[in-house]
């Protein structure tokens, strides 16, 4: 299982993720790609990326074409955690709230749902949420680079998270 973390700033919220596959203690994959990124709302699931990924988008487009607009992060978030329920991950989800502020939020493959920034899920969750807690950069690069050192530090001594990240960013509104 890979670890995946999210946190809010001053400017925006940052989603990042490692891309190894680890499956019957051998790797599958270094390429994984958890985040996905819709417009203004962005996920990143630890389970099977690739089919959170297809069915959140279906119901994010089924919102659009009823709304004419992205959804916001309380839609979202119940779209994200309908997806990782019927998917059986956790994931966690960034979008704006109606004050166009970027937020995150993690959801559960049980239903549940966790309002506080940071989130941490996966097997280097316990490592990660160490640096997150410590306190998170407020500048947008420095935060982004963080994610990534967080990412980092944690495959350093998690087998089963790479050192490879993808991060990405949602700005204020």
């Amino acid at each position: 299982m890979p670890t995946v973390v999210a946190f809010e700033t001053e400017a925006g919220a940052v989603l990042a993720a490692d891309r190894l596959v680890v499956e019957n203690d051998r790797v599958s994959s270094k390429n994984a790609e958890r985040i996905a990124a819709f417009g203004d709302c962005g996920a990143a699931a630890v389970a099977d990326p690739d089919q959170f990924r297809r069915e959140l988008d279906g119901e994010r487009r089924a919102y659009g074409a009823d709304h004419d607009t992205d959804p916001g992060i309380e839609a979202f978030v119940r779209m994200a955690t309908n997806v990782a329920t019927a998917v059986g991950t956790d994931a966690a989800v960034t979008a704006r709230d109606d004050d166009g502020r970027a937020r995150v939020r993690a959801v559960y493959a049980d239903g549940s749902v966790i309002a506080d920034s940071p989130v941490a899920l996966g097997t280097g969750a316990e490592l990660a949420f160490g640096r997150l807690e410590a306190g998170v950069p407020e500048d947008p690069a420095e935060a982004e680079s963080f994610a990534r050192e967080v990412i980092e530090g944690v495959a350093e001594r998690d087998t089963r998270t790479g050192d490879e990240a993808d991060v990405w960013t949602l700005a204020n509104a």
